[in-house]
């Protein structure tokens, strides 16, 4: 064999030993970082391939910072011409050989070889004082290395996304469950609020005898609350509807009931109505049925929503209430039977008096007309006078429905003053007056407002029966209060208030006199607070005790 080819077979085999070995570097590289990377084969090209200078760039595929590593120092000139080669031919799309590079004793050979098109995955760039570098073997093996390292790299790269988007999918998942467990969490405690409001709601409901209801007039579905099933006495399996609720209507009410809900869908306004239920067993109940129209956006008129409150026990405590007061009228006036005696007998009296006085004018033989005249007048006014006093107490004690009606209130007081004046007489009452003028009207019962006020002056006028070192008086005043509304106040000169009967005075069945019954101030705090209005006690400065009350004003024009 002759020497050239034995040299071939040395050099092929020399080839394919670095071939191998650089195959198997790349096991080496995966997992570890670029940087470690690109220096792994820079040191593999000067190592292996017994260079003088190696260089390496490797690209990141995602737009990241290049990796730059350079090896051996033996060649001066090779990395000054590289750099300013880089700079004009960023972008290599061939390989390029530079040959004698350098001046001096020895002379340097060099090559750069991209990696990838227009070396998008970086480039190898090497220098050797070899008379043959750089061969077609040293390229092939150059090359060889700068793929494998750009596969590593680019695998590195991949395996480096990937387990960021692992750890990003890991965090994502952790978010998720986080929010799911917050989610569940906070859904489980808004449906133990919405069942603890449920709960609240009915046992409210069920205590105040007050159900819910609503009515899709569309579809004509009703809904009721267990308190309204309650009231209406069915079963809750049963299906509401307009007509069953209107079979537990009282026959009597139904037809108006029936319109009042069809006036009320045709119209679209609200419903506020009482009426009375017959219930199977023959017990009668009185509810009081409020609905306020919901509509759509376009306005169209979809459901009422409202309530339904059973008032039998009010109604039933407002009759025995209107009963005890009448009683109790009836009582007051019994102690004012003297009085009444004396102010019907005085004009009665007067009227006896001048029809004589009037005969024996006409038995004379020339009657005076005038005379005649004025006795007869006379005799009118005090029959208007026993007529008055008459109609008077005939309202105090007639069992009367209370009414709203439109009041002066410093009428209804001298209108009172009127009937207990004599009794006031009788006890040494000096009486004095501070109604202020021009109030506003309230709106009431006038025989009930009267009635509170005979209480009052009655209890005052007894409370100062056995006063004897001083003087008896009684202030009545009234005024305009503002927002509180017209104020009305008695005051008397008597012993005062103690504080035991201070804390009990509107009691019912509480009282300081050995023959009351204890029902005069409570019935008439009752009357006052049924007007909208406030009934208190005070001492009386310097000297009694003083009651007051208040009662509002109605948002009315003004008299």
């Amino acid at each position: 064999m002759s020497r050239d080819l034995e040299a071939d077979v040395l050099r092929l085999r020399t080839a394919l030993g670095n071939l191998v070995a650089l195959s198997a570097v790349p096991e080496a590289w995966v997992g570890r970082e670029p940087p470690a990377i690109a220096a792994g084969l820079a040191d593999v090209v000067v190592n292996s391939l017994h260079l003088d200078f190696a260089f390496v760039r490797l690209c990141d595929p995602n737009g990241g910072a290049a990796v730059e590593v350079a090896r051996g120092s033996a060649c001066q000139a090779f990395p000054k011409w590289l750099q300013q080669y880089l700079v004009v031919n960023d972008r290599l799309s061939h390989r390029e050989v530079v040959r004698d590079i350098g001046s001096g004793v020895r002379g340097y050979c060099g090559v750069v070889i991209p990696i990838g098109i227009d070396a998008e995955g970086g480039l190898v760039a090497a220098a050797c004082d070899r008379a043959d570098f750089p061969s077609e073997n040293d390229q092939l093996l150059l090359s060889a290395a700068a793929h494998h390292a750009s596969m590593v790299f680019r695998m590195s790269r991949l395996i480096d996304d990937h387990r960021r988007a692992e750890e990003a999918l890991r965090e994502s998942e952790r978010q998720l469950r986080k929010a799911r467990d917050e989610l569940e969490t906070k859904v489980a405690e808004r449906t133990a609020e919405l069942q603890r409001s449920e709960a609240y709601l009915a046992e409210a409901q069920r205590l105040s005898h007050t159900g819910s209801f609503g009515w899709d007039v569309c579809s004509s579905k009703l809904y009721w609350s267990e308190e309204t099933f309650r009231i209406f006495e069915y079963d809750r399996a049963d299906q509401p509807t307009v007509e069953l609720a209107l079979q537990r209507a009282h026959p009597d009410d139904r037809a108006r009931v029936q319109q009042i809900i069809d006036c009320a869908v045709q119209e679209g306004k609200g419903l506020d109505f009482e009426h009375r239920l017959l219930m199977p067993d023959g017990k009668i109940k009185a509810v009081h049925v409020v609905g306020h129209p919901a509509f759509e956006k376009s306005g169209n008129f979809v459901e009422f929503v409202g309530t339904v409150m059973d008032v039998t026990e009010r109604r039933r405590a407002e009759e025995e209430r209107h009963a005890l007061a009448h009683a109790n009228r009836i009582m007051t006036m019994g102690q004012l039977t003297a009085s009444i005696a004396h102010e019907v007998n005085q004009p009665l009296a007067a009227v006896v008096t001048n029809a004589q006085t009037a005969l024996r004018w006409l038995d004379m033989q020339l009657p005076d007309p005038e005379k005649i005249r004025r006795a007869l007048g006379r005799i009118v006014k005090n029959g208007g006078r026993a007529s008055d006093v008459i109609g008077r107490i005939r309202a105090l004690v007639t069992k009367a429905t209370p009414r709203r009606d439109w009041l002066d209130i410093n009428d209804t007081i001298l209108e009172v003053i009127a009937v207990t004046r004599t009794e006031m007489r009788g006890n040494g009452i000096s009486l004095q007056t501070q109604l202020a003028p021009d109030l506003p009207l309230v709106q009431g019962d006038r025989v009930q407002l009267q009635q509170v006020l005979l209480n009052l002056i009655l209890n005052a006028i007894e409370a100062m029966s056995g006063i004897s070192e001083r003087t008896r008086e009684l202030l009545i005043s009234s005024e305009d209060d503002g927002a509180d509304g017209v104020h009305v106040a008695v005051r008397d000169w008597g012993p005062g208030l103690t504080p035991e009967s201070s804390e009990h005075l509107f009691d019912a069945f509480y009282t300081t006199k050995p023959s009351g019954m204890g029902m005069g101030l409570s019935i008439c705090r009752s009357i006052i607070e049924a007007h909208g209005g406030r009934m208190w006690a005070t001492a009386n400065i310097p000297q009694g005790a003083a009651f007051q009350f208040t009662l509002p004003i109605p948002n009315e024009p003004k008299s």
